[in-house]
Order: structure tokens, then sequence, then C-alpha cells
């Protein structure tokens, strides 16, 4: 089993790599990331959760979020990739409510990364804007939100992270792949999950990716429990499953499953392409699939490199 913390320490290590590959090749922005790179470098991020106690405890949790639009077969619901929400600050979310009005957006789904640090007032923030959309949301939890002790913070105030809901005339399976691992636990009730659906649409929602980017390190590791995800998705006939992590679009499909990853849906960096969120619109069993770009009145910065 890889450490976590070993994994955290790693991870910001990459980053910081990364942010002093844009360095090199873009020096005007270094009075931008410099600090940054200071920052990181004092923070020591810890995660003190595992895979298998996090589920151990959502499985424990009443989940809060309840079935949706019931008997609907027509409607639109959008997929947020990765806030990275500070304590202050509300990214892209003046942009994801107009949306909401104007496209009649019945609920939204967030791919993870909710939080920058894990820390406790960038939770209560998200709270906070969340609670302010007209429509519904579905949190998934991602590898910045174990931070810090981050899971302690995100389980009292978003509840488990794994679940299922329904919406419309699908079902959508949100699972924990914060750490990069899955756990037997949590497989078992994945394939329960797939395996119990009745309904004519499958979502799986997942912040790592199980298909990345062009630099192949975007995505979930390559270990057999990667391979048991893509077996399972292909014998239940999974539809979509939306990820987070990688802060560009990526849209692969393999053997009738379609992966589609979410740019980045914060106003800090971006790995490639627009800051956008996606509009998905159901008509039956068919599904579009649309870029909604976000914040465009931010500057838009690019990192180059690993993660």
């Amino acid at each position: 089993m890889t450490d976590d913390s070993g994994r955290a320490t790693e991870e910001r290590k990459n980053l910081l790599k990364r942010i002093l590959i844009a360095l090199l090749i873009r020096p005007p922005i270094i009075l931008i990331l410099l600090p940054l790179c200071l920052f990181l470098l004092s923070r020591g991020e810890t995660q003190e959760s595992t895979v298998e106690e996090r589920f151990g405890l959502s499985s424990s949790i009443k989940s809060p979020y309840k079935d949706i639009i019931k008997g609907t077969y027509v409607y639109s619901f959008a997929f947020c990739g990765d806030p990275h929400l500070y304590a202050k600050g509300d990214g892209c979310f003046d942009d994801l409510d107009r949306a909401i009005k104007q496209k009649q957006i019945r609920f939204v789904i967030f791919g993870g990364d909710l939080t920058y640090l894990g820390e406790e007032a960038e939770y209560s923030n998200f709270i906070e804007h969340i609670n302010a959309l007209t429509s519904p949301s579905y949190p998934t939890l991602g590898n910045h939100d174990i931070y810090n002790s981050g899971w302690s913070y995100y389980w009292r105030y978003l509840g488990p992270s794994a679940y299922s809901f329904k919406g419309g005339n699908a079902k959508f399976v949100v699972i924990d792949s914060a750490s990069g691992e899955i756990g037997e636990a949590q497989m078992e009730w994945i394939r329960g999950q797939l395996r119990n659906n009745k309904q004519p649409l499958l979502f799986v929602i997942s912040h790592m990716p199980i298909y990345g980017d062009s630099y192949g390190v975007y995505k979930f590791p390559e270990t057999e429990e990667k391979q048991q995800l893509i077996e399972l998705f292909e014998k239940y006939e999974v539809d979509f499953v939306l990820q987070g992590h990688y802060h560009g679009f990526v849209d692969i499909t393999n053997n009738g499953v379609r992966y589609i990853t979410s740019g980045s849906f914060s106003d800090g960096l971006l790995d490639s392409g627009i800051r956008h969120f996606l509009l998905l619109n159901v008509y039956g069993p068919e599904v579009t699939v649309e870029q909604v770009p976000a914040g465009e009145d931010i500057p838009v910065q690019y990192m180059d490199g690993e993660i």
C-alpha cells in the first residue's frame, strides 16, 4: 500500500517542478509564481487518511445526497472540475450560477479538489458558495481536499466520499479516488453499485482520471486496481466516467465507455485549453456535452510539466 504522506510530499515536489518549468519558459510570471513556490515549500502538506479509513467512515454515514428530478428524461446538469477555493474568493461561481439560471441546469456535480489546502476555512468558503447556488450540488473528494487533515472537515461538512444517487433517468456513482487508490472494500462497493443499476444511463464520477493528458501523469497509476475499474466499467456498460484533476479538457471513448475530464473551474492556473465547466444535456438515451467558458475576465496562465 502506498504511504499517503509520501504521496502528498511527492505531489508537492512535482507541483514545484511544474512551476519552475513554467518560470523558465515564461520568465515574466516569476513575480506571480515565486511567492507560491516559497509558500508550498513552507507548508509540508500531509494526507492523514487512507482510502480504507475514508471508505469505512463513509459506509457508516447516512448520505445527504438524495435522488433528484425523478421521472425526467430531458434535463441538463453541470460538471465542474477542481474549484480549488481558498479561504477567500469565489473562483468562477458567479459564472456557474448565471449559467444555472440561463440554461436551466437542474443540478451540479463537482469533480474534486474543492479546496486548495484542505483547510477548514476553505471548506467553509466552498459550503457558502454551493449554498448560494439555485440548484443542488453533489461533491467529489480530491487529493487537495485531504491535505492537512482535510478529510476530517470534508466528512463533517459534506458527508461520505463514496455515494450514489439517481438524477432523472441516470444513476451516478461517486467514488473516492483522492489517493490514487480504491481499496478492496470500495472496489466491491463499486461493483455492487454498477451491477445493481436499473437506470438507462450510468455515470461514474472520479477525481483521478482513468485516461489522462498527453504528459501521462494526470491519471490513475498503472496498477491492477485501474485495470479492475476499466473492466467493471465495460462489463456493466457505464456510459460516462466524469473526471477532474487534470486542469484541461480530455474526451476519450474506449470500448464503449466515454471518459471525459473537465478543465479547471478555479481562478488559478490551467494546464491546457480554456477555463470552463461542462454542460451535459440529456435527451432520453442521448447525451450531449459542451464546454461552457468561465471566468473569461480572469487572466489565464498555463503551466507546463508534471503535476
